[in-house]
């Protein structure tokens, strides 16, 4: 395991842990071992939900660690703003520069084949980022087109109003770092609502495996899954979406499963 810091061209620094695959598992435990002229070593970069971090409630472990048992590297970072990384207003055009810094990065280290694994709002940044280390996308609840997102479970009247009035609010930060809010600006809710699905799938340049929860009607799940069946013909050949029955939004008890659904699409695609 290896703590690393990114900084982006905007100058935040980003916190982030990288670690190799497993000994065993088709690659070196090092990772400026892992390196081949014909066949990059392989990472996979996350890339938490909004207003979450690193740890992506809990998520991230297990998943990482199945991706370490099948040979790939894994790096989790806090984009700007969240958890252990610098301060940052929380908009989906910061980490997209967040998310192609990280993939830079891990570039660098050697692992020119990378496959990224978000969440939620990271995936609507996954789907707008353009790194060319990005191989395959694996979006979990991802937000594909415009949602209506309900601010008023999230923001109370007094931070409503002083959003309206400054343009910017802060939010509790409830994770395990040390930091206790979050700042957010009138961009941060236009980044769900203003989303041109046809112009955001249509340049994607890798396969896509979107999986979503297939919870009731009505619930936070279901417009983000009617959105991914509008999207999916948008998407690159080797695209797929697939439903977790009965799942939720956050999928926390699906770990197992959405890493196995994960490892299978990718062993297909040989990514």
């Amino acid at each position: 395991m290896a703590e690393i810091s990114v900084t982006t061209p905007r100058g935040v620094a980003l916190s982030g842990t990288l670690d190799a695959a497993e000994a065993g598992a088709g690659t070196s435990a090092d990772p400026a071992d892992d390196r081949s002229e014909t066949a990059p070593a392989r990472a996979v970069l996350f890339a938490h939900g909004f207003l979450a971090d690193r740890t992506s409630r809990g998520r991230t472990d297990g998943l990482a660690k199945a991706y370490r048992s099948a040979g790939y590297a894994t790096l989790a970072f806090d984009f700007g703003g969240h958890g252990d990384s610098g301060d940052d207003v929380v908009e989906v055009s910061h980490e997209v520069e967040d998310l192609e810094a990280a993939s830079a990065h891990l570039a660098a280290a050697g692992y020119g084949h990378q496959v990224v694994h978000a969440h939620s709002m990271g995936a609507l940044v996954a789907l707008r980022a353009g790194s060319p280390h990005v191989r395959a996308m694996v979006l979990t609840g991802a937000v594909s087109g415009p949602v209506e997102h309900p601010w008023e479970e999230v923001l109370s009247p007094a931070k409503m109003a002083e959003l309206t009035s400054t343009g910017r609010t802060t939010v509790l930060d409830d994770g395990p770092s040390g930091r206790e809010e979050l700042e957010i600006s009138e961009q941060t809710l236009a980044d769900f609502t203003e989303v041109d699905q046809a112009e955001l799938l249509g340049t994607v340049a890798c396969p896509v495996l979107m999986l979503h929860g297939g919870a009731l009607v009505g619930g936070e799940e279901h417009p983000l899954l009617t959105q991914a069946r509008i999207g999916l013909p948008l998407l690159p050949e080797g695209s797929r979406l697939e439903v977790l029955s009965g799942g939720e939004h956050a999928l926390l008890d699906r770990t197992e499963e959405v890493a196995a659904r994960a490892l299978t699409w990718l062993g297909e695609l040989g990514s």
